[in-house]
């Protein structure tokens, strides 16, 4: 049995971000991304996706419109000889922007299956008269359109995210657009690629649709992988942590051995999670300045700054809330991500101290239970900060980590059932069988969090 191609022309206003779509859907670093018009001057295709029976999923990068009007007058006169003219020889020549968009709007005639209009969701759909007069002019190529909201509020936002999205669909959501979908290119996950495909599959004719029938679980199970993957790397990082031992140095106070045992157990954690989040941007296949713009990022979050200088030596003190934390962070020399100073207001200094670690005999020290489950937490909240991560010019900042641990938190509490099962089997459980117990309750408490963030996406979410 022969495939078939299934043809995307990705068209928007210049400088909307098209190219930083394409990047995030294709998955490499193509093409160009500067803040400045008519970046693309030339149609491109790029493979998206194939299958074993020769389907492929094409997109095309197009040139940004400019001067719609004119554009549209361009079109309009095409069939007769002055306007053919002035558009295949004078504008090539006089203005090169003008041509390319004609050349766009063709190949998206002659080409496409399915157009993708990207529009900047930021600017109030109300008064969007650019928007609208580039879809009435979409109408001219008698396809269906899908309306991608790009440059959306963060998903720490939610209720605003949601309130926009809404919005355009009312504004917008008539012929030729189809269906209109939250797409962002600097912030989107594999759950919303997999939404856009399916959305693009009920636009389809035979046998275009048997074709997408095949590609959306090829690339579903691409994406499922990915995070197969990521369970893998968040679930070894718990089990080391959980496992890892320190001995006390003997012939020393019995306070400055366990500041030292503990010490050198969070240098080996730092270094865990720095190995944990280079898996995940390998995992997602994020490289170049992306991947080194996400890695600085990350590592940011593990650096905590100057502290008070009051805090010095406090570990046993009578500080308390984010201070306590501090301290411990500042006794152990900066190590352990944070967590200690993100325990809260209501242990002092000393409780915070005993609830990091545990005696596993008189002269070994751990980390406790407690502390690894918000370990997990925090290792969840890192794959959603980099899964999230779209190919687009915007800057991965730090803070990011801190929207997404909220929703890490709900996660776990979710299932805290089974991950208190898992963190809490006695030291005698073989490894093999902690490996798999903890594995399970990683995978509970990520299917949560993204089922939490994307509601609608459960079949998405099923293995095949």
């Amino acid at each position: 049995m022969s495939g078939s191609d299934v043809r995307l022309a990705l068209i928007s206003h210049t400088n909307v971000g098209k190219t930083s779509l394409a990047r995030t859907l294709a998955r490499s670093d193509l093409g160009e991304v500067v803040d400045a018009p008519h970046t693309t001057m030339e149609n491109s295709q790029h493979l998206l996706a194939e299958t074993d029976e020769g389907d492929r999923l094409l997109l095309w990068d197009t040139p940004g419109f400019g001067d719609s009007m004119k554009l549209k007058r361009r079109l309009e006169q095409r069939d007769r000889a002055v306007g053919w003219f002035l558009g295949e020889v004078w504008d090539r020549v006089t203005d090169r922007a003008l041509y390319s968009s004609q050349q766009a709007m063709l190949a998206a005639r002659d080409l496409a299956d399915v157009i993708l209009f990207q529009v900047n969701a930021a600017e109030d759909p109300e008064f969007a008269i650019q928007a609208q007069a580039e879809l009435d002019m979409l109408s001219w190529l008698e396809k269906p359109v899908l309306l991608l909201l790009n440059q959306l509020p963060p998903h720490s936002r939610r209720a605003a995210r949601n309130a926009l999205v809404q919005r355009w669909e009312e504004h917008f959501g008539k012929p030729p657009v189809r269906t209109v979908l939250a797409l962002d290119a600097y912030e989107r996950s594999w759950v919303d690629e997999v939404r856009l495909l399916s959305a693009v599959a009920e636009q389809l004719e035979e046998p275009q649709r048997s074709a997408m029938a095949r590609l959306i679980p090829a690339w579903q199970a691409r994406s499922l992988e990915r995070l197969e993957q990521s369970i893998d790397a968040l679930s070894n990082l718990v089990v080391t942590t959980l496992r890892d031992r320190e001995a006390l140095t003997s012939g020393q106070p019995a306070r400055l051995a366990r500041i030292g045992a503990l010490r050198r157990l969070a240098q080996r954690l730092e270094r865990n999670v720095k190995e944990l989040d280079a898996k995940l941007i390998r995992i997602e296949e994020l490289e170049g300045e992306s991947a080194r713009r996400i890695d600085t990022a990350l590592t940011a979050t593990r650096s905590h700054g100057d502290r008070p200088t009051p805090l010095q030596g406090a570990a046993g003190g009578a500080a308390v809330g984010a201070g306590a934390g501090a301290a411990i962070d500042i006794a152990l020399g900066g190590a352990a991500l944070g967590l200690f100073t993100a325990l809260g207001a209501s242990l002092s200094a000393a409780a915070a101290w005993s609830w990091c670690q545990r005696a596993v005999d008189k002269r070994t020290l751990g980390w406790s239970q407690e502390f690894v489950t918000e370990l997990l937490a925090e290792a969840v909240a890192r794959y959603l900060a980099v899964t999230h991560h779209g190919r687009g010019r915007g800057r991965f900042r730090d803070d990011a980590l801190d929207s997404w641990r909220e929703l890490a938190d709900e996660a776990v509490k979710a299932q805290q059932e089974a991950v208190d099962a898992a963190l809490g089997k006695p030291d005698s459980t073989p490894e093999e069988d902690l490996k798999v117990e903890v594995r399970v309750a990683v995978k509970k408490v990520l299917i949560a969090a993204l089922i939490a963030e994307y509601p609608h996406a459960e079949w998405i979410l099923d293995s095949p």
